[in-house]
């Protein structure tokens, strides 16, 4: 086999590497995902930034699921009143 297949084989598209991303959330990579994957986001800005972000939202969404029904957490209808009257504002 040539460097040029073996590359090929090795090299995700970005579509290949986000939905490596998405799936990593929810199940483990197997050994050569795992490698290809670092391989792409060592190479790729984008997909790096994608990924920054996928996590940032996961974060934000756990935390959103684990303090849902907190009474503490609930806005004050003051507060409501004011974020739906700066909304029909515009």
């Amino acid at each position: 086999m040539n460097v040029e297949k073996v590359l090929t084989k090795m090299l995700l598209s970005c579509k290949e590497a986000t939905f490596l991303i998405e799936k990593r959330a929810v199940y483990p990579l197997t050994f050569i995902e795992r490698f290809r994957l670092n391989f792409h986001l060592k190479l790729c800005l984008v997909c790096k930034l994608y990924q920054h972000q996928s996590k940032t939202i996961e974060k934000a969404v756990d935390k959103w699921v684990n303090t849902a029904g907190d009474p503490k957490d609930v806005l004050p209808t003051e507060t409501k009143d004011q974020i739906v009257e700066k909304i029909s504002e515009k």
